[in-house]
This record gives structure tokens, sequence and C-alpha cells, in this order.
């Protein structure tokens, strides 16, 4: 079961109903298949999508902290979460629901294969699902405790706090890994004998400290029956819950010396987080018994928080392969997150924030620029508005490589064609032969880019630099220029 798709409405800084997500989903053999990555600036609404998704299966309480707010403080609207799951939808009902409640949830099912549900604030306890044959929503009783036992949300949020994580709370990945692993043991041979012997050691009479503890309890009897009257007054010890032991667990990283992890710097901390995330989310999710593993989704929230390039590059590797099989979804401002030719087959969205409203676009085929891309060049510029000459000379070489025109006098001729606009030779370049200039030329803002770019060396021009806001210019007018040939 995977999440096909995403609608929002007045949640948070989506200040419009309706706001579509169509995610990417594992095909079981493409690297990046099953990878979602959410670009855009900050406050543009990226980590909204986690909350969204959070609301929709764990509900909350405080509804005021999502509902959209409008610049007069008012929030007039509901938000509403509504997703659409596909996948062997009927299996992971049979696998993973009450037995109860298993008729409930198929008769939700439509088009053989898809699930949609929606939570709102206006009743934000209710979890309601489409019925496809009646074409409205149904609220069936005792539905939402079962629905959360269908998939788990596994979260890396940008502020969690990995030595945290990595301790051995109740609640922390590292508790309940630990927890889930050490009531399963309760039943072997070897923890029976271990319950056996601590009963010998703290309830035995005949054990050297039940004797001592005796001593005690003996005297308290006394100075009691003295003053309260006759009563028999003993110790007992129950045996511990097997998770109690991991209290005072700590986790010891050995990377040429011992040490604990709470003693490691930030990246260290932070990548065994994320390593914890992704075994604790394998591990949680398998039900033995029944030989199913429970749908799960990766959310990751700045992925290359305290990581340094080559660990980016490398939690990029992995998450391309998890997501051969896994849906993951992670936020980024990192380009070495945006640097893999199997980017091509991950979904890419781009955030914006438009007079206080956010929105998200999903970057395809339709709009990229090369047959390579998604390049760096072309998704910074798409999420970020900034100019690179990095997206100058991809499309400066494009358009050379589609005019075939490769020497620079006849491709400026090609440029200059009136049927693309208003390109002119309006700057000057200054060529350099053994560091000796040459006569100036007109060229166009293109080429004048392009030399500077190709030839650092050429002290004539160091003087005549190209602006930033020349750069965007340029790479403007090759884009309508590429988008306008066949």
């Amino acid at each position: 079961m995977f999440i096909k798709s995403l609608s929002i409405s007045y949640f948070k800084g989506f200040s419009t109903p309706n706001n579509i997500l169509e995610f990417n989903i594992p095909d079981g053999v493409t690297k990046g298949s099953g990878l979602n990555i959410f670009l855009g600036e900050n406050n543009t609404g990226k980590s909204t999508i986690f909350e969204a998704l959070h609301f929709l299966r764990d509900e909350t309480k405080d509804t005021n902290a999502i509902k959209n707010k409008l610049l007069d403080g008012t929030q007039p609207n509901h938000s509403s979460v509504e997703v659409v799951f596909c996948g062997d939808i009927e299996q992971v009902i049979e696998n993973f629901a009450p037995d109860n409640k298993k008729s409930s949830f198929k008769k939700f099912i439509f088009e053989t294969d898809k699930l949609k549900s929606v939570r709102n604030t206006e009743n934000p306890t209710i979890i309601r699902f489409w019925n496809e044959s009646e074409n409205k929503y149904d609220n069936p009783s005792g539905i939402g405790a079962p629905f959360k036992k269908l998939f788990d949300n596994n979260f890396i949020w940008a502020d969690t706090n990995p030595s945290t994580e990595a301790s051995f709370g109740a609640s922390t990945m590292c508790g309940t890994l630990l927890k889930e692993i050490a009531l399963s043991h309760t039943t072997t041979t070897e923890y029976q004998n271990f319950t056996q012997q601590f009963n010998n050691i703290f309830n035995n009479p005949l054990s050297t400290l039940r004797q001592t503890i005796q001593e005690v309890e003996n005297k308290i009897k006394t100075v009691f029956s003295n003053q309260f009257g006759n009563a028999d007054i003993r110790f007992h010890f129950d045996n511990l819950d097997i998770t109690s032991y991991f209290k005072n667990a700590e986790l010891m990283i050995n990377d040429g010396i011992e040490t604990a992890m709470t003693e490691k710097g930030q990246g260290m901390q932070r990548a065994i987080a994320l390593a914890l995330l992704q075994v604790y989310a394998e591990t949680i999710a398998h039900d033995k018994e029944k030989n199913a593993t429970k749908p799960f989704f990766i959310f990751i929230d700045e992925p290359e928080i305290c990581l340094h390039p080559i660990g980016q590059k490398k939690l990029l590797e992995a998450l391309l392969e998890i997501s051969k099989d896994k849906q993951v979804f992670i936020t980024t401002h990192s380009p070495y997150f945006l640097i893999s030719p199997h980017l091509k087959n991950a979904g890419l969205f781009v955030f914006k924030n438009t007079n206080h409203s956010n929105s998200a676009e999903r970057m395809s085929n339709s709009n990229y620029l090369f047959p390579y891309s998604p390049s760096w060049g072309e998704i910074n510029y798409r999420a970020y508005n900034i100019p690179t000459i990095e997206l100058h000379n991809e499309l400066y070489g494009t358009l050379q490589e589609k005019s075939g025109k490769f020497q620079e006098k006849q491709f400026e001729q090609w440029l200059v064609n009136p049927s693309f606009g208003n390109l002119s030779m309006s700057k000057n370049w200054t060529r350099e032969n053994n560091g000796q200039p040459q006569s100036p030329y007109s060229v166009t803002l293109q080429t004048f880019i392009r030399n500077h770019i190709h030839h650092p060396e050429n002290r004539t021009m160091q003087n005549d630099f190209y602006t930033y806001d020349e750069l965007k210019q340029s790479i403007d007018e090759m884009i309508v220029i590429l988008k306008s040939l066949p």
C-alpha cells in the first residue's frame, strides 16, 4: 500500500482549497521510483505536507495550530486533508486490520486497488472513507484506531534530537525497537532461566540476600507489633518488566575509540538517528506470525542537517536504493541531494509562497529543459530562482547542439534570428592571443557570459564582467528560445 495522492485545503500556509500532489510510487526495481523530494525556500510548505499526513493518521487536539490564518489573524476556514492510497490494499487489510473491521474497510476499496480517506479540523477525531458506490464519504463507527494499524508513518523532523531518539525511553525509536525484540524473547528458555534466577536471589528464603533482608523485616515487624499490633511484614520482589532493563542502556559507538553516542558530534548523532529510523521502520513493521510487513512511509525533514557533503551523497544513494520498494519523502535545500542520474526517476516538487499563500508544483518531463533533466542548475533555478553558470552552460550547449552551429560567429547569427525575439550583439568581447589583447568585436549577452565562464584566464575582460541580473536575463532568453524549438 502506498500514498498515491494528497489534497489539502486551508492547512497552515496553504490558504486555498484542493492543493493536490501526486506522489511517486515504488516499482520494486528502479532506484528513486518511490522517492519524493520537496524543494523550495523556507516557509513555503514543504514540512507542512509531513504534518498533513501525520494529521490524517494521528489527528491533533490543537486544531488552531494547523488551520490557515488570514492576514487579519482570523481562521474562518477548517483545514482538510484527503489522501488516496493505492496498491494491494485488500491484502493489507487482511493482514493488519482487526477481524471485526476487515469487512468495513474492504467495502471502501474502489477501482480494485484504491482507498480514499479524509480528516478535517471541524471534527478532528473523525476519519471518513470514500464510498464509491454511494458517491459520498462515510463515517463508520470505531474505525479510527484500526485505521492506524494499517500503516506506519516514520518521521525525522528538522528539530528531532538525535540523542533522544537513540536513548531508551518508552516512546523513542531505540526504546520501541528494543521493546519489540525483548517482548518476543520473554517466552524463551533463556529468559525463563533468568527470571528463575532472579526469584532465587530476591525471593528464595535460603538466598544470602533474602536472609539479610529478612533481618530487616523482623526488626520492622517487632517495632510495628509493639506499637500497632501483630502483623506479618515481608518484602516481595516482582520480576521486573523486561523493558525496564533498558532504562540504563547506552548506545556506544566505536569508530576507533569507543564512546557513548551522546559524546559524538551532531553529524554522527544525526547519521545514527537516520540509520535507526530505517532499521526501526523495517523491524516494527514486520509481523513474523503472518510473515507480512506493514506498509510504512519514511519522512525526513532536511536530511542534510549536520552531515558533511560525502555523508549527504551516501545518504542519498541509500534513499534511492530504499525507494525501490518503500515510499520515502524528504525536504531539502542541499545541492548534494540534487546530483544523481537517478533523480529522473524521483518525484521533484517545487514549493513557493506567493502573496502569503503556499503552493506546490511537480516538476515533470513536460516542463523539463533537457533530455537528461533534471539537472542541478535547472532544479536550483526552478526552486530558488537562482541563476547559475552551470545552467547557463547547459542552455548554451543545448542550443548549439540543436542549431548545428558550432562556430561562434555562425551560432551568433543563429541566436539573433528575429523569430527568437530581440536578441542583439549588444556586448563587446576582446580575445587574447598569448596574453595579448586582440581587436574587440560585438557578441550577444549569451556569448559574452559564456566566454567569461570558459576563459577566466582572459585578463583583458576581467574589468568588464557580467552582472547577476545579466546572467538571469541571458538564461531567461535562452529558455524562451529552447522552448520555441521543435
